[in-house]
């Protein structure tokens, strides 16, 4: 699946690129802002955003990125800390994953999350 990952920290797109491949998400575009008419041009099948760096609340970046493309698996990556889960859910997120988590664990809960549609993280309400 191509994805667009959303990643204001650059240091960490070669981490996040490689544990993406891990769960079979080829990273086709990186930005380091919510760019919705970059994410329509772009068509990812999946999108991963880090939502704790947005200059836009994170809810509403996550509403944004449904509305260009309803069809896309959609990660909010977060700490946790303000952001309750449930209100990424309802704004669209498919998956809702803890920073906490280490490699293998977002590999494996992005291939899970796929294939059920959905995963909430537990450490994030």
């Amino acid at each position: 699946m191509d994805s667009y990952v959303v990643e204001p920290q650059s240091l960490f797109v070669p981490y996040l690129s490689d544990v993406l491949a891990g769960a079979e998400l080829r990273v086709v575009r990186v930005a380091p802002n919510l760019d919705v008419d970059d994410i329509r041009a772009t068509r990812p099948d999946a999108l991963f955003v880090d939502t704790d760096f947005l200059d836009v609340d994170p809810a509403d970046a996550v509403s944004a990125m449904r509305a260009a493309l309803p069809r896309a698996f959609i990660c909010a990556y977060t700490n946790g800390e303000g952001q309750r889960a449930d209100r990424l859910r309802f704004a669209g997120a498919n998956c809702v994953l803890s920073k906490r988590s280490g490699p293998r664990e977002i590999a494996d809960v992005l291939r899970t999350a796929r294939t059920r549609g959905s995963f909430t993280d537990p450490r994030c309400d």
